[in-house]
């Protein structure tokens, strides 16, 4: 099992680093297609693991990864096309609507969770604030998804201060969450504030490694 885990992260990672290179190239519908087939292969991995689980609270987590699918190509058109972008965040709201479910039915609710909750919320205001944003006619739908990926990140990583003794898996959650919500600080300094391709290269990493870490943590789980 560990050399085929291996194996798939090998084979990702190449697959990302690629697609950095398109995305860097300027090639925007070979860098779409491959960003869909990154997040279509961390899905299907998930659907997976989840199988030889055989739980309803790890099929609703992967179906949370299958709606990423959509969403990474409707995003991709983030600053030519309002419509396709709202779409992008509809899905990617989803998304972190099916993970804060089944978080909530792994670990039920905890102090620590509303206490990160307000911290990164003042971190995000923070980089608003410092970095002046100019946000379009998409403010009032990025700011539903916004308290949704902000809850899903505090969520996950109370999982790991609450639950006592936390397995492997539990960091792996933990981190992906907090990997997602790093990533849309850098997402939101591209396309908001500096449009500066290392914003966007940090976006796309840091994203696709939290995909990484949600997707295989399934397979830590014993069964």
């Amino acid at each position: 099992m560990l050399l085929a885990v291996s194996i798939l992260v090998a084979v990702y990672a190449g697959l990302l680093a690629y697609y950095i290179v398109l995305e860097k190239q300027e090639r925007f519908i070979s860098a779409t297609v491959l960003k869909v087939v990154l997040s279509a292969y961390a899905a299907g991995v998930c659907v997976y693991a989840a199988i030889q689980i055989n739980s309803y609270v790890f099929y609703i987590f992967a179906l949370g990864l299958v709606f990423a699918v959509p969403a990474d190509y409707f995003l991709q058109y983030i600053k030519t096309d309002l419509m396709k972008y709202r779409a992008g965040i509809f899905f990617f709201g989803l998304m972190h609507v099916c993970l804060i479910v089944s978080f909530y039915t792994i670990y039920t609710v905890s102090i620590y969770e509303f206490i990160l909750f307000v911290i990164f919320v003042g971190i995000l205001l923070a980089f608003q604030i410092i970095g002046k944003w100019k946000i379009g006619k998409e403010k009032a739908q990025l700011t539903l998804y916004t308290v949704l990926v902000i809850f899903m990140a505090a969520k996950a990583i109370s999982l790991y201060i609450t639950i006592p003794n936390p397995a492997v898996f539990v960091l792996m959650v933990s981190l992906g969450g907090l990997l997602f919500f790093v990533s849309d600080l850098f997402l939101g300094i591209w396309a908001y504030s500096k449009d500066k391709f290392i914003y966007l290269a940090l976006n796309r990493i840091i994203y696709f490694a939290g995909q990484l870490c949600l997707a295989f943590y399934l397979f830590l789980i014993p069964v």
